[in-house]
């Protein structure tokens, strides 16, 4: 991927590259190795990188990952069997962050391996939620984040939004959603028959949001097949998606940030053909969502949105999810994940 975003970054440019964010940023790189996991932490104040290294039983993450989210519905089943500690016997994974970070600040993740399958903003830390305590966003690579970054230097003031829900008519708490979320932009909802491969392929080629809540499916066979389920049968696939300069997409879906890794941990997915088609940053899930607290976690995020940077309002929307008594459950607040820039 990087090959196809920009040139790996040196330390030193990855340092400069968080110094231009103008705010207090910690990067989190990860490296698994046999039963052992190094976490690089990158600041730009610091000359060079803090290494910490932790046993990481793979076999065992490998079976909690294919347990829990390598089907529809792994997360629901955990929770509703009472197994969240499961979860959590991974929390030693982010410990690191209760010195390297302040609560507030900017963490960003590079997972490796395994973990690109783990929620690690959902993990706990100083007592509560890495989410709770930190906006998080995730990267597939540093030299990655630098080039969305540079490509999105600045927010468009006056960009259009294109919304589109509910495209099989079989979601009406999508519906209901994206008429909020097209209040919210100025933009007219793009709902049912009307979500189209060709009207979504001509919306957002020059849309500065993007919104799409409806069903999306991943193919475990062939990553770059998965995609979003259009009106009349179609599909829009990883390999379908042309040209744009989003600023903000969001899929608000089921699984529409799982991925596939090929060798060199590169992802294979929507998310990467996104990035790699132009859009700065992506909302995507990471297994089937629920429809209420789903609808109720964006028309927050884009509340929050029209004055927070786009981390920002991403923790805040999923606290005003969690602290709801009917979605304290990670399986209402934790799927969504902010992919790319941040701000």
């Amino acid at each position: 991927m990087p090959s196809e975003t920009g040139a790996p970054l040196s330390y030193q440019g990855v340092r400069a590259s968080l110094s231009a964010s103008g705010r207090r940023t910690v990067m989190v790189e990860y490296f698994t190795m046999g039963d052992e996991v190094a976490l690089f932490r990158v600041a730009a104040e610091l000359a060079e990188p803090e290494v910490v290294r932790l046993p990481l039983a793979q076999e065992e993450l490998r079976r909690f990952v294919v347990t829990t989210f390598g089907h529809a519905g792994g997360v629901r089943e955990l929770v509703s069997m009472g197994l969240e500690e499961l979860w959590y016997a991974h929390d030693r994974l982010i410990e690191p962050l209760g010195r390297w970070s302040e609560p507030g600040d900017l963490v960003v993740l590079v997972p490796h391996g395994l973990l690109h399958y783990l929620p690690l903003h959902a993990l706990r830390v100083d007592g509560g939620h890495l989410i709770d305590r930190n906006p998080v966003c995730y990267a597939p690579s540093a030299s990655v984040l630098h080039a969305v970054r540079e490509r999105h230097r600045t927010r468009s003031e006056r960009g259009s939004a294109a919304v589109f829900g509910d495209p099989r008519g079989d979601l009406p708490d999508a519906r209901a959603e994206v008429a909020a979320v097209a209040a919210r932009l100025g933009a007219t909802a793009q709902v049912g028959e009307r979500v189209t491969r060709q009207a979504f392929a001509e919306a957002v080629s020059h849309a500065d949001i993007v919104h799409f809540a409806g069903h999306a499916r991943f193919d475990e066979t062939d990553a770059r097949a998965s995609g979003l389920e259009l009106a009349g049968g179609e599909m829009l696939t990883a390999r379908d998606i042309g040209d744009m300069s989003a600023w903000l997409v969001t899929l608000s879906g089921c699984e529409t940030g799982v991925n596939t890794r090929h060798p060199g941990d590169e992802l294979v997915g929507l998310t990467r053909a996104f990035l790699l088609a132009g859009a700065a940053s992506l909302v995507v899930s990471r297994w089937r969502v629920a429809d209420a607290s789903t609808a109720h976690l964006m028309r927050r995020f884009y509340e929050h949105l029209s004055r927070m940077d786009k981390a920002d309002a991403l923790r805040q929307a999923i606290v005003d999810t969690k602290t709801d008594p009917r979605w304290t459950s990670p399986h209402h607040w934790a799927p969504f994940t902010l992919v790319g820039a941040w701000g």
